[in-house]
């Protein structure tokens, strides 16, 4: 059986080696192993088209799009910290097959991965009563986009904004919003990457900007 030519793609080296450790030699084949979307571009130019392409979730829905413009028949399967409505609905509106959490076992990846060479569409299993969703519905309005300015926002990362402008810890924002510390990281760091700030003071200043806080802002810097 020919092996799937394989891109994998994501900042942290660790990670990636670990993943090409998992499928070399299993019916895969990691062609490309890149930190960032233009890297792979550049390292797989002049290589056969990739079958399978990994992304890390961070690298955002646009990364999605670039992929498709030059690996057009590639099937596209991001790997995420947490599972959420919002992000699932994000991805996969983007053109994603398949969406897998970071904390699958090797066998289960693997099992995925060859399911969305087949044509499946992959997504972790607690979603599942979500995926009205990815067919035009939404739940209690989370996968809903609100254009602020020039950025467009869940209304997720708009409550994670107000939150970080309050002053709000990742604790209490988990607590508040009735999901896990990781999910709350998880949004702020795509937050940071839609607004191009480098931290949460940026943040807060950004909300006030553009008057999205309660009036209880903290701009404070963090140390």
């Amino acid at each position: 059986m020919e092996s799937a030519t394989v891109w994998l793609i994501d900042s942290q080296p660790l990670l990636r080696a670990g993943l090409r450790a998992q499928l070399d030699g299993k019916g895969f084949h990691v062609a490309v192993d890149a930190g960032t979307v233009d890297e792979a571009i550049r390292l797989g130019s002049r290589g056969p088209q990739a079958n399978l392409v990994v992304l890390d979730f961070a690298l955002g829905s646009e990364s999605v799009a670039k992929l498709r413009a030059v690996q057009t028949q590639a099937r596209i399967v991001v790997f995420a910290e947490a599972a959420e409505l919002s992000f699932l609905s994000e991805m996969f509106a983007a053109g994603v097959d398949g969406y897998v959490l970071k904390s699958i076992s090797p066998n289960a990846l693997i099992e995925s991965l060859k399911l969305v060479l087949l044509g499946e569409k992959v997504f972790p299993g607690i979603l599942t009563n979500f995926l009205g969703a990815l067919h035009g519905n939404t739940v209690s309005g989370r996968s809903e986009r609100v254009r602020v300015g020039d950025v467009a926002l869940s209304q997720r990362e708009l409550e994670i904004i107000r939150s970080l402008a309050d002053g709000h810890t990742n604790k209490s924002i988990a607590k508040e919003l009735s999901i896990t510390e990781a999910t709350v990281k998880v949004h702020i760091k795509t937050v940071l990457r839609k607004l191009g700030a480098a931290n949460r003071t940026q943040v807060a200043i950004w909300a006030v900007q553009h008057g999205l806080t309660s009036g209880n802002a903290v701009l404070r810097s963090r140390v």
